[in-house]
């Protein structure tokens, strides 16, 4: 912009230059005569604001020109903080210019706006200090400043990566770990705040282009103790990762001791360096030894050596330094040590296990990594678990890595007397959080396979080539191995042609959460394949309930959604507390349905919802017959939704399993529903035609949730709900209904693989036959309760032994998987006459996922027991089919 004022000559860089050093060592208040900036405390911006305004006689402005324009300068300040020593640190990012999804993707990094801004900078860096008036910093620093030509590679590949992200429709997913020096960093006015983005429909929070903090501690200290990387020619263009992998190269397959002599380092007959990984870096990157790595201060690198198991598992996990049980139990961990130490960005120096020679690890490859966002969360789940612990006096009870995916706490002294105080009086063992071993193998997995694929493909996010205005987005909740996914939007994967399926309609899954309890990294098989079938940032692997707290405190981001998924347990539903009182609905803590409640709240009620339950929803509890149902379909009214539901047996519909399962989908609907007619032609009905067989029944709901887990369904013997009907306002109707179909029907031999492919340990031996008998057969026995001593006859009736394979299946149970008899689990007859049970990519076939769908490296017992926890991958793409028809 122009700028006319006496003081300086807008138009010379020198007079600019000359008349802004007369700042150096004054305060605003000093230099302008001011005596107060207006809302001094509430305006982050307000010191540069001011020092615009008052100073250099121009207002405040989002132009994407640099200010002084006449000589390509952009005038920026930033707080600083002085550390003991006399070092300058950084006290935040230095934020450039707003980011404009709409208009970056069409730049690129040599006509980039923020590249013309970068090329010169007119840098104020005052003394930050909270207890005083903005007018009243110290202004420490006052200098020109630009990219040095050394790190120009590094914000391109920066730049590159997040306009990158933009173009794939993914700006909602940009996150400050994705880059180096350069970020995008947030800039909303409330956690609420999003901008529109070109390439999807989902709206991004606000970002502007930022100079990360470490980066600019190190500019401010650039003549003390660090050295850049000497670069040859040839290694001019760059960016930080190709220069220290294209370093590292000509070393790989040496073990850490002979990489340590041939860079002139020995231990012989003394212990190894602590610091070695650091002095090997150094020496490979040509920095001397006693100074810093300038690249690595900027990014906030810290270089570590990771030596990897066979298995791909580190030998060790990464520790952190002891915390003081005082601050544990006082600190938030928004104020925590701990966060900081997450934030760190690493350069990993890997070492493989030799596969034939135990013990012995070579170099293997470099990478950079930094703990996602999204696994913070989960990483603050472990802080105030063991934060929980020590406040209840339990500090001798560390959170372990079987009850946190990526943290755990153990002892970290010298040997048990070293101890510190606790907060009740007693002496604990020194402790500290670590991340563990498994989590950061399976990181630098996710890392090495983004990195050789470029850019994470757009299908692992669920997206085409280009999202559709009339894309239905939709949250998978409770998600699985994907089997309201792979129903709706069918799955096309060039790598696996083996796997292709047909979509419902133009559905795009953006968001997914899978959590098994407790938590555990071994209880984790069904998200993991969900991350190999849909892409490693597919599914949130978290704590649900966690998850919509952080989303709620604003620490994390999920998409706005049209469509909420989900099949939930059937639960205790009872609700503690009315909607009129000021917490509202409370329903008991670990029941799902309360969380899918709770999602649908906090994303404004998306237009669609798709739930899968057992059909023993409908008339539970025994002592409530039918209380638990009606409190799902008042909350359903409370939030303003229409509801349709019916019990589908997949067998009646042609799928080739006998699974009665009641299916719920309710609508944002506009207007009033005939509720008779829509139980003959709604949604489900046109999916899974019936024709009526029992007299329609109609029933009020009580107004709220809380007076119908109080009083519905009290001294009833049957529940007034049956296997179909619809919802709205509270009104309810409810019929019995019968399928009608007349198309193809799939058996269970329809879906039996061939003998050959049946391995051994699925046969039953002869010995074991007789089990086997006698479990499926009919009894009449007598029998003792164990607890009570109470002698009864216990019967049951015969099952089919074998089952037969002209018939669909039985339902798949979880416990279906195992080699040891059980009247639940399958078993055919073979051709030979041997008998054997089913196998996994059997089970796959039996819920409708192909062939093969979970053999993802887990066992086969964890195979079965996700396909007894799947549903039928059919009925939710019928149901797809129809919402699509009727959208048009």
């Amino acid at each position: 912009m122009h700028v006319e004022h006496t003081d300086y000559d807008a138009s010379s860089l020198a007079s600019i230059l000359e008349y802004a050093k007369q700042l150096e060592g004054k305060t605003l208040r000093e230099a302008c005569n001011l005596d107060d900036i207006e809302d001094s405390h509430k305006r982050k911006g307000s010191f540069g604001d001011a020092l615009e305004e008052y100073y250099f006689h121009y207002a405040n402005n989002n132009d994407p020109h640099p200010d002084f324009a006449e000589v390509s300068t952009e005038l920026k300040s930033t707080p600083l903080k002085v550390k003991r020593n006399g070092d300058y640190s950084a006290k935040e990012r230095l934020v450039i210019s707003l980011i404009n999804y709409m208009s970056v993707v069409g730049e690129t990094w040599e006509t980039s706006s923020l590249q013309k801004k970068l090329r010169q900078i007119l840098l104020v860096a005052y003394q930050y200090d909270k207890d005083l008036n903005p007018v009243d910093f110290l202004i420490k620093i006052v200098e020109l400043w630009g990219i040095p030509e050394e790190d120009l590679p590094t914000f391109k590949h920066d730049w590159d990566t997040v306009v990158d992200k933009i173009r794939a429709g993914r700006a909602h997913e940009l996150s400050g770990s994705d880059t180096l020096y350069l970020e995008a960093a947030t800039k909303a006015s409330s956690s609420k705040d999003r901008r529109p983005q070109p390439y999807s429909p989902i709206p991004a929070k606000p970002r502007a282009w930022a100079i990360k903090q470490s980066y600019m501690t190190v500019t401010f200290n650039h003549l003390l103790h660090v050295q850049s990387i000497r670069r040859t020619r040839d290694e001019g263009t760059l960016d930080l990762l190709e220069l220290v992998k294209r370093r590292f190269e000509p070393y790989t397959g040496l073990t850490e001791e002979e990489l340590a002599e041939v860079c002139g380092y020995s231990w012989a007959g003394r212990r190894k360096p602590k610091n070695l990984c650091a002095l090997i870096t150094k020496h490979i990157l040509g920095v001397d030894e006693d100074l810093k790595i300038a690249e690595f201060e900027k990014a906030g690198i810290k270089a570590k050596t990771m030596r990897l198991k066979r298995n791909g598992v580190p030998k060790e996990s990464i520790s952190f330094p002891a915390f003081s049980y005082f601050d544990l139990a006082e600190r938030a961990f928004e104020e925590s040590d701990f966060l900081g130490y997450l934030r760190q960005k690493y350069l990993f120096v890997i070492y493989r296990e030799d596969r034939r020679e135990h013990g012995t690890f070579h170099l293997s490859e470099v990478l950079f990594w930094q703990m996602p966002d999204a696994d913070i969360v989960e990483a603050k789940r472990c802080y105030e678990e063991m934060q929980r612990r020590v406040r209840a006096g339990h500090a001798e009870r560390s959170v372990t890595s079987t009850e946190n995916r990526c943290c755990h706490v153990r002892p970290h002294g010298r040997n048990k007397a070293d101890t510190l105080p606790t907060p009740y009086g007693s002496q604990e063992t020194k402790k500290c959080f670590w991340i563990n071993a498994r989590y950061i193998g399976e990181e630098i997995d996710r890392v090495k396979r983004a990195d050789s694929r470029g850019a994470t493909s757009r299908r692992a996010h669920g997206l085409g080539d280009e999202v559709a205005k009339n894309t239905i987005r939709v949250a998978e909740l409770f998600a699985g191995v994907g089997g309201f996914r792979l129903g709706l939007e069918g799955y096309h994967d060039p790598d696996h042609p083996e796997f292709n399926m047909p979509a419902a309609g133009p559905f795009a899954t953006v968001w997914a959460n899978q959590w098994e309890p407790p938590g555990a990294f071994t209880k984790q098989f069904a998200a993991r394949c969900y991350r190999k079938r849909f892409g490693d940032d597919s599914v949130v692997n978290q704590d649900i309930h966690a998850v919509l707290d952080a989303y709620e405190d604003g620490a994390i981001d999920i998409p706005d959604v049209d469509m909420v998924v989900g099949g939930f347990p059937c639960q205790d539903y009872s609700v503690a507390k009315p909607l009129a009182q000021a917490e509202g609905i409370v329903g008991k803590k670990g029941v799902l349905w309360w969380d899918i409640y709770r999602f649908l709240q906090l994303k404004g009620c998306p237009r669609f919802v798709l739930l899968e339950n057992v059909d023993r929803l409908l008339k539970s509890p025994a002592s409530q017959r039918g209380r638990d149902f009606a409190i799902i379909l008042s909350c359903f009214a409370t939030l303003g939704y229409a509801v349709e539901w019916r019990v589908v047996n997949g067998a009646q519909y042609g799928f080739p399993q006998k699974r009665r399962r009641v299916y719920i989908y309710a609508e944002k609907a506009d207007s009033g529903w005939n509720l008779e007619d829509r139980i003959e032609h709604g949604v489900i009905a046109e999916a899974f035609p019936a024709e009526i067989s029992g007299d329609m029944r109609r029933i009020e709901l009580l107004s709220d949730p809380y007076e119908n887990s109080e009083e519905f369904g009290v001294g009833l013997k049957q529940s007034p709900f049956e296997n179909a009907g619809c919802m709205q306002g509270g009104t309810v109707v409810t019929v019995a209904m019968s399928p009608v179909f007349d198309g193809p029907k799939m058996t269970l031999g329809d879906v039996l693989v061939p003998d050959e492919e049946v391995p051994e340990e699925y046969y039953v031996d002869d010995e074991k036959l007789e089990k086997w008998q006698y479990f499926k057969g009919g009894k009449k026995e007598p029998r003792v309760n164990k607890r009570t001593g109470f002698e009864y006859l216990y019967s049951e009736g015969a099952m089919a032994f074998p089952d037969p394979v002209d018939a669909p299946a039985r339902t798949i149970l979880t416990s279906e998987g195992g080699g040891s008899a059980s009247r639940s689990k399958h078993i055919v007859q073979a051709g030979d006459g041997r008998y054997r049970r089913l196998v996994p990519d059997e089970l796959d076939q039996l819920q409708g996922f192909p062939k093969g769908w979970t053999d993802t490296g887990m066992s086969d017992i964890q195979r079965a027991f996700c396909m007894g926890n799947a549903l039928i991958v059919g009925i939710p793409h019928r149901i797809g089919e129809v919402i699509s028809r009727k959208l048009g």
